[in-house]
């Protein structure tokens, strides 16, 4: 996280040097390269500031500046990227494990040990069980258990 804060003109960490170094290790950046554009894109941004021009406040607008730049600050901009795309990949993973969490509290109180079992088998199975014929499995598991005759017509 120092990393991605590292990259965020709003922070109070930004563009320090072995903050945004934590982030080429993790991300196999060119290390060498970094450590020449990160003072050289300081440098961009304090002319910018001194003509009275609009600095980016923002990751996002951060990434929008340096990308006409990509050719020259090619590590920072890949790196400025990646933590882009990392909050979103993060906020939908949060959500996903959200959701889950509020469908197993309700199934928690309204599920036995055992259907929850099953469930986890057929779950655990899908491969299986995609390759089965459904309406053939119901009429023997029902001729088996006396629930239905053979010739009788169940639909799933």
């Amino acid at each position: 996280m120092k990393g991605i804060q590292a990259l965020n003109p709003s922070s109070g960490t930004f563009l320090r040097e072995e903050d945004v170094l934590l982030l080429t290790r993790a991300y196999d950046s060119n290390t060498d390269d970094l450590k020449h554009e990160v003072p050289q894109i300081r440098r961009v941004l304090e002319r910018l500031a001194k003509s009275d021009e609009t600095v980016p406040t923002t990751l996002l607008k951060f990434v929008s500046f340096l990308e006409s730049y990509n050719d020259v600050f090619f590590e920072l901009f890949r790196l400025c990227k990646i933590a882009v795309v990392l909050s979103v990949s993060s906020a939908s993973c949060d959500r996903t494990f959200f959701a889950l969490r509020i469908i197993k509290n309700y199934l928690r109180s309204t599920m036995t040990e055992e259907r929850l079992s099953n469930l986890s088998i057929l779950s655990i199975e899908s491969k299986r069980t995609k390759t089965l014929d459904l309406d053939e499995f119901v009429r023997r598991f029902a001729h088996q258990h006396g629930t239905l005759t053979v010739n009788s017509e169940y639909k799933c």
